[in-house]
């Protein structure tokens, strides 16, 4: 891959059940979060807040997610093999880069909620460039709640906007379609 042409359209996102469990090389994820910070962002607010778990604080949040499942999904929606995937967690993510963001006031709030995905765009294109590491933006596992804003650290004035899930995978996949418009 060398043209910016053939990273946008090789951009996927893989999902947990595809991590082979080897860890991301420190200098991708720095690498990562470096690209991140270059997103377009009005009066440079930078209003997105990433919090990289690695190593045991990363095998604390899979737990933590783990006991979120459990204790805040309805009887009528509880599903074995969800909990049983989110059990997976630890042993497949190689990273986890809690996605928040802290709104500046500076601009209005919907400019600042697409800087922040554009710096998460950035992510899975740097991964694209990768040929092992690839994630995705969850916003599942308790996402978005004031529980989980706690748990990663966000201020009161934060939201937090999802996980974005790190690994290594054997093979990327590269098919999709787009409709002409």
């Amino acid at each position: 891959m060398n043209t910016i042409d053939d990273i946008i359209r090789a951009r996927r996102s893989h999902f947990v059940k595809e991590f082979n469990g080897l860890t991301v090389p420190e200098e991708v994820i720095q690498r990562v979060l470096e690209n991140a910070r270059w997103a377009p962002s009005h009066k440079l607010t930078l209003p997105w807040k990433f919090r990289v778990f690695s190593g045991e604080e990363k095998n604390v949040l899979c737990q933590t997610m783990e006991r979120y499942y459990m204790e805040h999904t309805p009887v009528e929606q509880f599903n074995e093999g969800k909990l049983a995937k989110i059990r997976t967690f630890p042993s497949k993510i190689s990273h986890i880069i809690s996605i928040g963001f802290v709104p500046s006031e500076k601009v209005p709030e919907w400019e600042e909620l697409a800087a922040t995905a554009m710096a998460v765009q950035n992510i899975y294109l740097t991964l694209t460039a990768h040929p092992h590491a690839a994630g995705y933006w969850t916003t599942g596992n308790g996402a978005g709640s004031d529980f989980m804003k706690k748990q990663t650290g966000l201020p009161e004035t934060g939201k937090q906007l999802g996980f974005f899930f790190v690994g290594m995978v054997d093979e990327k996949r590269h098919d999709a379609e787009r409709p002409h418009q």
